[in-house]
């Protein structure tokens, strides 16, 4: 992050709490129903609740769903203990400064557009609001089947929206059938683990199957300023398909090809760029010139960064299974993966990779992609979502969820209120403080590490 980055970053939050501050002042704030909840503005209304109680009609099935919700939300949980810890001691066992400069930053962490460079804003706000809608109205849905009444609804915003709830009686909350308390919790983390589901299930199994490679070629990830392939107007996401009468099919061909080349030298070249066929003559540069490698002395050189990936991307991207979990986790990874190298097969020009077939042909390439995005980010963000909210960390739902399964225990144990509550809140506490840690373990080892070297 630069220090132009940081400077943006402090006036658009200076000039966004100026600017609440000054309708505050105006009455507007007690006009709308408008607060502080801390550092966020928080908007409370009684709008929805019908809509809640409606959706809750369907009682049995909400039980059901309440059963599966916890079932779920615990076995995530020891899933996403184990990686953390198994995260702490990779990054323990394999530290060194290449790594250190190669991990994300503070920034990285933040699900804030403009703050986090990874995160598209149109697609981000799309995500989160679906993200944070689903996940509130399911905690309603369960508290409204458990007889819970429903306060308010409510939306949470720093610059942006960033969060809803529903606010639930509290005093209800607490005095309520411990497995009932429990599905509400579980309800709100498991709904976005189903809404991303379906969107990777729906981008990849319906949308993505339609989807081909542009020409059976090697891919241009990068071109070479001042270099060959620049001057006959090749770019990046064109496919070359041949290089002096030999077909190209993989990076091996490309490489093969061009080893029999010399500076200089004028070949015959064809490559496909979205649906357009080019085929073109062009003068090869001397290799040494662009890697100032001896052994490069006399090569010829094209200048293009070559890449045949995009085949096994759209293998992932149309089963995000194959060779799970590490498909899948390619697929996650995918933002993080193009902010750091810049490729990224969904977004331009990589996307143009490919072309589409059969009745999804009818769209225009960039409304494809477009609907294939917006899938992509309400997955990536349901997930995030959901992952997070079932760590045992209090007050996330994972750690109420903890606290009533350690408070069932130990009800089994014939131990005395008073005692029972202590226990609870200590091993609630110290589980809570160890997670925390290995979720910020990479920051605090990227940032502290350094300084110890020094």
């Amino acid at each position: 992050m630069s220090y132009f980055d940081v400077f943006l970053a402090v006036l658009i939050i200076s000039l966004y709490f100026a600017i609440l501050l000054f309708l505050k002042k105006k009455g507007l704030f007690e006009r709308y129903n408008l607060s502080f909840y801390g550092p966020l503005l928080m908007w409370k209304t009684e709008k929805g609740k019908k809509v809640i109680h409606r959706l809750a009609r369907r009682e049995r099935f909400w039980e059901l769903f309440g059963i599966f919700s916890i079932a779920l939300c615990f076995i995530l949980m020891v899933v996403m203990f184990a990686y953390l810890v198994w995260q702490f001691l990779w990054l323990k066992a394999h530290i060194s400064k290449e790594i250190l400069q190669r991990m994300p930053g503070a920034n990285m962490v933040i699900a804030i557009p403009v703050i986090n460079p990874i995160l598209p804003v149109g697609y981000t706000i799309l995500g989160l609001a679906i993200a944070v809608v689903v996940h509130e109205f399911s905690h309603g849905i369960l508290g409204v089947v458990g007889k819970i009444r429903i306060k308010s609804l409510g939306i949470l915003a720093f610059i942006f929206p960033i969060g809803a709830f529903v606010e639930p009686d509290e005093d209800q909350l607490k005095e309520m059938d411990r497995k009932k308390r429990m599905k509400i919790f579980a309800a709100g983390p498991a709904m976005n683990i189903l809404v991303a589901m379906f969107c990777i299930v729906l981008l990849s199994f319906v949308l993505m199957p339609s989807v081909v490679p542009a020409a059976d070629g090697v891919g241009v990830m990068y071109i070479d300023k001042n270099s060959p392939a620049e001057d006959i107007g090749l770019k990046p996401g064109s496919i070359i398909t041949e290089i002096n009468g030999s077909e190209i099919h993989s990076v091996y061909d490309f490489m093969e090809v061009m080893n029999r080349t010399y500076a200089n030298q004028t070949v015959h070249i064809s490559y496909v760029t979205g649906r357009e066929k080019y085929s073109t003559s062009v003068t090869l540069a001397d290799k040494y010139v662009f890697t100032e490698q001896e052994e490069d002395i006399g090569k010829g050189f094209l200048g293009i960064g070559p890449t045949d990936y995009f085949k096994y991307d759209l293998k992932i991207l149309q089963n995000p299974f194959y060779r799970f979990p590490l498909g899948f986790l390619y697929i996650y990874t995918l933002p993080l993966t193009g902010f750091s190298t810049g490729y990224n097969p969904l977004v331009t020009p990589y996307n143009d990779f490919y072309v589409t077939k059969g009745i999804v042909s009818l769209l225009p390439h960039d409304v494809f992609w477009g609907l294939i995005n917006a899938l992509y980010w309400i997955f990536w963000l349901n997930f995030a979502v959901g992952i997070f909210n079932v760590l045992p960390i209090f007050p996330l739902d994972g750690g109420y969820l903890l606290q009533d399964s350690i408070d069932s225990i130990l009800d089994r144990l014939s131990i005395n209120t008073k005692m029972k509550e202590k226990i609870v809140k200590a091993v609630v506490s110290c589980i809570s403080i160890i997670t925390l840690l290995l979720v910020f373990s990479p920051l605090m080892i990227k940032y502290i590490a350094p300084l110890l070297w020094t």
